[in-house]
């Protein structure tokens, strides 16, 4: 690499790892709505085939974010708080995965705009982040519920293998 690309690779190193984070943000609350839609097939859902939800799981039929939350609020009562914390996550995740490098690319060069930028980003994942956590506690009881499965305690069990 020549002094530029490595100079640049350096400087746009935090963005891209903000933006990256993001990315896996984004994808963790699509996959969550799944999930959630996954669980609830499982419990007797009118209306919701589990062999079609795990398609989606699998990546093997394509669904948009805002069908899946379309698809879940159909099935599952939705209060207004919950239902305007996943629009704000639907509408970050959407600004994220399809404009947000692009559409500021022209903020790239200087560092002063590279960190405004950074900070646009980081307030996105929260929203996303935020529709996370809302969906957090329906998952993790389902889970418990149907499978057993503590997160807490394989949280802790993740954090000690990871290096």
């Amino acid at each position: 690499m020549n002094n530029f690309e490595d100079r640049k690779k350096r400087l746009l190193t935090p963005l891209f790892l903000e933006a990256g984070a993001a990315l896996m943000d984004c994808q963790t609350f699509e996959y969550n709505i799944a999930f959630l839609l996954f669980h609830l097939a499982r419990i007797g859902t009118i209306g919701l085939n589990i062999n079609k939800i795990i398609l989606i799981l699998e990546n093997k039929d394509k669904k948009t974010l805002g069908r899946l939350i379309k698809l879940m609020k159909k099935h599952l009562k939705v209060s207004d708080g919950i239902d305007e914390v996943l629009k704000d996550a639907l509408s970050s995740r959407n600004y994220l995965i399809h404009c947000v490098l692009v559409d500021n690319v022209e903020l790239f060069v200087q560092k002063e705009k590279r960190d405004v930028l950074i900070r646009k980003i980081r307030k996105l994942r929260g929203k996303v982040q935020k529709g996370i956590s809302t969906l957090d506690p329906f998952i993790t009881y389902l889970s418990k519920v149907l499978d057993g499965i503590d997160f807490k305690q394989l949280s802790e069990e993740l954090k000690q293998i990871f290096y």
